[in-house]
């Protein structure tokens, strides 16, 4: 059972960096900022809703990976080392942070064991992806001003403040659909982490 789910797994992970990389060409840039419009966020918290911490993490990991080795999964087709530690380059970096933060509070196994009531569990998705985008624009800025040499504030109004009204849309967006996608597939048992929770209720109940 455990070689199963752990199959399946990985299995997600890939599908869901695949994910990562095709939102991620929907990209539009900006003249007045060197950080396009990525919807690549948008495949990384589907991974980070949908799938248990440890395999949304890696669906991220690959992504970078994939992107290093020079696969032209970042926006705008691009890839290699240059395009990941180049000045927008932490933006990128801090995506399996993003993911950890945000599955760690939806699918850990606490979360999982609690049982919260659907409205709740909205409340605390919604909270959790706020903070992992905190964490975006706190560790890209300071990247992007490290690789540059601008101010911390300049680097803010362009690289964030500009992105701040569409950045809220795709967070209404990944908060009311993908959560609630995520209640029906866990219900419907399609989900790694409702496999792994029918695995451990399983062992409990042979265990008495």
């Amino acid at each position: 059972m455990k070689g199963r789910i752990f199959t399946r797994e990985l299995c997600f992970a890939s599908i869901f960096a695949a994910v990562t990389a095709l939102c991620a060409q929907i990209a539009i840039p900006l003249p007045s900022s060197p950080v396009p419009v990525s919807f690549g966020m948008l495949g990384l918290y589907a991974a980070a809703i949908l799938l248990p911490p440890k395999c949304a993490v890696l669906s991220q990991l690959c992504y970078l990976l994939l992107g290093a080795v020079g696969a032209p999964v970042f926006g705008g087709f691009r890839g290699g080392v240059a395009a990941l530690f180049g000045p927008t380059g932490g933006y990128l970096l801090v995506y399996p942070v993003m993911a950890a933060a945000v599955s760690f509070a939806l699918n850990g196994k606490r979360a999982l064991r609690s049982r919260a009531a659907h409205r709740l569990v909205l409340v605390k998705g919604g909270a959790a992806v706020c903070a992992a985008h905190l964490i975006l624009y706190l560790g890209g800025t300071a990247w992007l001003c490290a690789t540059t040499g601008s101010g911390f504030i300049a680097g803010l109004s362009v690289a964030v403040f500009p992105y701040i009204p569409l950045d809220i849309a795709k967070i209404t967006f990944c908060v009311f659909s993908l959560i609630p996608l995520r209640r029906r597939l866990m219900n419907a048992g399609l989900l790694p982490m409702a496999l792994a929770a029918l695995g451990e209720k399983a062992s409990d109940q042979g265990r008495t």
